[in-house]
């Protein structure tokens, strides 16, 4: 048997286990397992906490589908709950191991618990080789891709891990599922990207529905929302903090010093056992 803690984030849900519990290496069928809405516990993905000896602790993240993702913005919100919480961890500000690199979260603490956490996403990466986009040019911002005979345009970038972001004016006006799907396997990204599709509502506030890759449409994803703060306030001409609206409720996105600064909810579900086999 298998412990495990599950929380969410803005909807985005997670189940949460200690490496020092697990006796076995192959964390990607467990994922599959353990998320699986029917058969399993049921998550957006699967968090192992892991030691590190680069920084204060480590965050191995796996996608429902089994494949592993270099950061989640909501995924380490909850990651951070779980550790300050379970006394893994013991100040407010700590350092966190992803395979993005090192992220520093700040967890806001009111009798005993925590509800809020602002998270140091890093800067932004926007070259074309390093996202990685095979276009031919250094940058993909604002470029036109053709998907089922309509023409959209969209920008790339890297924020804890790919996303790609194209805004809309009305989110009925298009099938985000075909559209998010395409543009997910669309060739000219050959680790695949998450896509976010960007309503602007003014210059303070924004809404995203995201596809992400190897899961679908979810309820929130934190590096989507600041993916597309960054991309609203280049394109658009938004604010440098803003507030985004996400299926499952409100991020507040904050660009600093070519930083990003992420703020939103973590809340625990609950606990028990999985009996793995």
């Amino acid at each position: 048997m298998i412990k495990f803690q599950k929380f969410h984030g803005t909807g985005n849900d997670f189940i949460i286990l200690k490496e020092r519990d697990l006796n076995f290496e192959d964390y990607s069928e467990l994922a599959k397992k353990v998320c699986n809405r029917h058969y399993g516990i049921g998550a957006d993905g699967m968090i192992i906490v892991s030691e590190s000896t680069k920084a204060d602790i480590r965050m191995k993240f796996y996608n429902a589908d089994g494949s592993i993702a270099s950061m989640c913005g909501n995924g380490i919100r909850c990651f951070s709950k779980f550790v300050y919480e379970n006394g893994i961890v013991k100040g407010k500000n700590f350092n966190v191991e992803t395979l993005a690199g090192i992220m520093k979260p700040e967890v806001i603490v009111e009798d005993g618990k925590v509800n809020f956490v602002k998270v140091n996403l890093g800067k932004p990466i926007f070259v074309s080789s390093e996202i990685p986009v095979s276009n031919g040019n250094k940058y993909f911002i604002n470029e036109e891709i053709s998907v089922d005979g309509s023409c959209f345009k969209i920008s790339s970038l890297v924020v804890g891990t790919i996303h790609t972001v194209l805004f809309v004016d009305d989110f009925n006006d298009l099938d985000i599922k075909a559209v998010g799907r395409a543009i997910e396997y669309n060739d000219i990204f050959p680790i695949k990207t998450n896509v976010n599709f960007c309503k602007v509502i003014d210059h303070k506030n924004i809404e995203v529905i995201t596809w992400e890759k190897g899961v679908g449409i979810t309820l929130a994803c934190g590096t989507g929302a600041a993916s597309s703060a960054v991309i609203s306030s280049i394109l658009k001409g938004c604010d440098k903090k803003i507030n985004v609206k996400v299926l499952g409720g409100n991020l507040i996105i904050e660009q600093k010093d070519d930083e990003i600064f992420m703020t939103g909810p973590a809340e625990f579900i609950c606990s028990g056992e999985y009996n793995f086999r």
